[in-house]
């Protein structure tokens, strides 16, 4: 009885090692999924600015007029919402329409947070919470021209709580200077 005793206690040693490796395996690989998604979502709001920058001087070039392509950063636009003073503001796609709009945050991303539609041909993480489903996620994107007024600094912040290793707050940073090329 003993030595059957002895050997169940040796056999379980031998398990729980290996368990706990797989275990804690499997909360890393979801971590990182977190962690990946966080940073897309955060260089799609680096991208959606670039877009912006390109959309508004192209249309100043189509009239021919060189001073307006950098117009759509000044004081009174959609984009004084993001500007690094404030609490930052969220773009977001129209799904089948290139327009974008841009969504004030409040303080800590409140009203920026992310909603997730798989039935969406594109932009599936967006502000529409109408049809998504709340994920961890609020995209926080803040913009800062530069003293000589040719280009602007892009901070895209995705915010998210993980419950893997505890609960804790996560942030994925993402920085970017765009300059007025098309310009004078």
């Amino acid at each position: 009885m003993v030595e059957v005793l002895v050997a169940i206690a040796i056999l379980l040693l031998a398990l729980v090692g290996p368990m706990t490796i797989a275990a804690k395996g499997i909360q890393s690989a979801s971590y990182v999924r977190e962690q990946t998604t966080a940073l897309y979502l955060a260089q799609e709001g680096i991208e959606a600015f670039t877009a912006m920058r390109n959309d508004a001087a192209i249309a100043a070039l189509g009239v021919n007029d060189k001073t307006k392509t950098w117009d759509w950063i000044d004081t009174g636009t959609i984009f004084s919402d993001c500007d690094n003073a404030g609490d930052g503001c969220n773009i977001d796609y129209e799904n089948n329409n290139p327009a974008m709009s841009i969504t004030k945050c409040g303080s800590n991303g409140a009203g920026c947070e992310l909603y997730f539609d798989s039935s969406k041909a594109r932009a599936r993480y967006s502000l529409d919470n109408t049809s998504g489903v709340l994920t961890p996620y609020a995209r926080v994107i803040k913009m800062d021209k530069n003293s000589s007024g040719d280009g602007i600094k892009v901070k895209s912040t995705v915010f998210w709580e993980t419950r893997l290793f505890g609960t804790t707050k996560q942030s994925v940073t993402l920085t970017t200077t765009l300059m007025d090329i098309y310009g004078n």
